[in-house]
């Protein structure tokens, strides 16, 4: 399911292929208790990412569960979530600013989760509109 919050200044998307930047985080563990993690996130911890400078966009995906016969590998992910930039240094800055600091703060009081948590920055081009 995916979930969009409103940012300060939202993108205003320009000609299909122009490019701007990405930020994918992927929590890919378990939690003790799944209903207390994303309640926790979804309502703290996106104010805090909602805050980065620059921000154009912000999304949280939680998992669905579907039933398939293909031979797919299912992954068990708790969450993903997509944040947009105009550039790679409005990224960076952002990654730069307070509100990282507050982000990690707010990190250390997450609901208990084991698993890794990988971030991956892109450059993004929407084909059509």
């Amino acid at each position: 399911m995916a979930r969009a919050f409103a940012v300060p200044e939202p993108a205003l998307r320009n000609a299909p292929g122009t490019p701007y930047c990405t930020y994918l985080v992927s929590y890919e563990g378990e939690a003790q208790d799944l209903n207390a993690w994303h309640a926790h996130y979804l309502e703290k911890h996106t104010v805090h990412m909602a805050c980065f400078p620059s921000i154009r966009e912000l999304e949280v995906y939680t998992r669905l569960d579907w039933v398939s016969v293909l031979p797919w590998p299912r992954v068990n992910f708790m969450q993903r979530n997509k944040v947009a930039f105009d550039s790679p240094e409005a990224l960076t800055q952002a990654l730069h600013s307070p509100v990282r600091h507050e982000m990690r703060a707010d990190y250390k009081t997450f609901p208990a989760f084991t698993g890794p948590t990988n971030h991956f920055a892109m450059v993004t081009r929407v084909l059509r509109p």
